[in-house]
């Protein structure tokens, strides 16, 4: 068998034994039924010699105190001898027997011989003490009732070593080393204490460092464990330090932050941290001032065409599919800074090809999917999602959000849904875009209102029945009993023309008043001149377009048409004041049949 000694149990017999005159003692103690010694308590006032050693009373009182609070056993007794006299006497040897007979529990008697100076090279049942040098022996029992003495091989547990290591790295405290109950059994334990004020808690047994330790962080009243993983490649005495070292970035004093793997801290907010899958570090860095010059540096490249306001800019964006997430991931690059991201629906394989989300997002609400993201491109992003579906929100909600929204945008496929963001959005004065893509993917469209100078949605699509009366549908069509419109098939490159025309009438509509950027004035060219709706190809031969382009040399796909909509007086929307209904006095569904058939049997 091999016992485990601790490194500051060696500390101990080389202060209170091996740097005194011999013959001095003490008890080896450590949790009860393992081979592992945690703790040496010396014995000053046994009873020696030159050449003797003989246990007081007193140690065996401690002894005895400590076994019974502390949950620990005598594990054997410790001496040391003059001169290089590295093994046991014959006198040893007999109170070793008389040790073993006492205790009838213990399967053997440690009694390690402390000698200085060191005799080279060590034994393997030897380990270096200072100057000296402390030989393991133990009393095995034997038939008839004897004890045979043997060299006894220990491995030492370095985490005193490894603490004191850490806390010169991280400028701590000096560390101890005890034993905790972890509720099933006794654990190795030290503790350092960091500036901040941070307290570090290792908890280990003792194949410590072969197995790696769990590590405890308490910090701002708040207690979390955090992982750690040594690398076997590594030293011994180089694991601890940098596995901490990945949470830990001297100098102090330490904060709790998050960042991406192997990235800088990016927040403090553990809700935001862990939307983005963010991992937690310990470092006196400017987060939030490092969060905001992140998301400045976003317009850096595009001052001049993108305006510094949009970090204020609030979108409103429904419907998280190819060409929501799109849409919000570009906004979000541009600089746009707050976003109220709604949609019921979970990421799903098929989603893979044509839209933002990637393969650990399956499974994941769209809305929590897409904040990942969002958060990943800029930290210091304002988020709030609503996994539902519009028509599941309150009306009073739904005007909440559109009255505290900079920019509407409908990129759903649910025709109630687009109708009922176009009435909110018109009647709250707010900018929207509508968003969409034909049928096959052969084309789509984008629609912008703004309120009181263009036509609403629902005046503006009379344009696309017109066209259809020539040309033919190209509207998909609705699922059977859902009255959503069915899912298109798609290349990513389809969605993204459309979706990237929208990405830059969005920017525009977000410009703020007076802005003399390009993109300030594409807005204001395309909404004085009245041409809001651009339908696109991604085909050639599209639609109508034949009819318009002709034999217009150098034509084929990725041609768009911008068509004029007209406003209708009697809208609800758009029309004359007098015609003009409030949204939240518009029923924005249907009643349930169940609804019906209550009034009927109440009838």
């Amino acid at each position: 068998m091999t016992f485990f000694v601790g490194d500051w149990v060696l500390s101990a017999l080389e202060r209170e034994i091996s740097a005194l005159p011999p013959e001095r003692g003490g008890a080896l103690l450590g949790p009860a039924g393992r081979l592992l010694v945690t703790s040496f308590e010396p014995d000053p006032e046994a009873t020696c010699s030159a050449s003797s050693y003989r246990p007081s009373r007193s140690l065996d009182l401690r002894v005895r105190e400590l076994e019974r609070g502390q949950g620990v056993e005598l594990k054997g007794v410790a001496h040391s001898h003059p001169g290089r006299l590295r093994v046991p006497s014959e006198q040893d040897a007999r109170e070793l027997a008389v040790g073993l007979a006492l205790n009838g529990h213990m399967p053997c008697y440690l009694a390690p011989i402390v000698t200085t100076p060191a005799t080279l090279p060590l034994e393997e049942h030897e380990l270096a003490l200072g100057e000296g040098q402390v030989s393991f022996f133990a009393a095995y029992r034997e038939r008839g009732g004897g004890a045979r003495v043997a060299p006894q091989r220990v491995l030492v547990v370095p985490l005193l070593r490894d603490l004191a290591r850490l806390a010169r790295e991280l400028g701590g405290e000096r560390p101890e080393v005890f034993l905790s109950d972890a509720g099933r059994g006794e654990l190795l334990a030290g503790r350092v204490a960091l500036p901040g004020p941070v307290e570090l808690l290792l908890l280990a047994s003792e194949h410590y460092p072969l197995l790696s330790p769990l590590l405890l962080v308490t910090a701002e009243g708040r207690s979390e464990q955090l992982e750690l993983a040594l690398r076997a490649e590594l030293p011994e005495e180089e694991r601890l330090v940098e596995a901490v070292r990945r949470v830990f970035r001297p100098p102090g004093p330490y904060r709790r932050s998050f960042g991406p793997r192997g990235g800088r801290a990016l927040t403090r907010d553990p809700e935001r941290a862990a939307l983005a899958d963010f991992e937690v570090r310990y470092g006196a860095e400017d987060v939030e001032g490092g969060a905001r010059s992140l998301g400045e540096a976003l317009l850096a490249r595009g001052r001049g065409l993108l305006s510094p306001a949009l970090r204020a800019r609030h979108v409103l964006l429904v419907g998280l599919g190819s060409v929501g997430s799109y849409l919000g991931e570009q906004l979000a690059r541009s600089g746009v800074g707050r976003f109220t991201l709604v949609d019921p629906e979970r990421v799903e394989a098929v989603n893979l090809s044509r839209t933002a989300y990637e393969a650990s997002d399956l499974g994941r609400p769209k809305a929590e999917a897409l904040s990942r993201r969002l958060l990943r491109v800029d930290p210091a992003l304002g988020l709030a999602r609503f996994p539902v579906a519009l028509e599941a929100l309150p009306p009073e909600e739904l005007d909440r959000m559109v009255r505290a929204a900079d920019l509407v945008v409908a990129a759903t496929d649910d025709p109630a849904a687009q109708r009922s963001l176009n009435r909110f959005a018109y009647a709250r004065k707010k900018p929207a875009l509508f968003v969409g893509l034909y049928a096959g993917a052969e084309g789509g469209e984008v629609l912008l209102t703004l309120p009181e100078r263009t036509p609403c949605y629902l005046c503006a699509t009379r344009v696309r029945h017109a066209v259809e009366e020539q040309a033919g549908p190209v509207t998909p069509a609705d699922d059977y009993g859902t009255a959503r419109l069915a899912g298109e098939r798609a290349l990513g490159s389809d969605v993204q023309h459309v979706a990237s025309a929208a990405v830059k009438l969005g920017l525009a509509l977000l410009s703020p008043e007076g802005d003399e950027g390009a993109l300030a004035r594409l807005g204001e060219e395309i909404v004085a001149g009245g041409q809001t709706y651009l339908t696109l190809s991604t085909v050639p031969r599209y639609w109508f377009y034949p009819h318009i382009f002709g034999e217009t040399a150098g034509q084929g796909a990725f041609q768009s048409v911008w068509l004029t909509p007209l406003r209708r007086p009697s809208c609800p929307v758009c029309g004359d004041p007098e015609e003009r209904v409030d949204p939240l006095e518009v029923p924005l569904r249907a009643p349930r049949p169940e609804a019906f058939e209550a009034l009927a049997r109440g009838g």
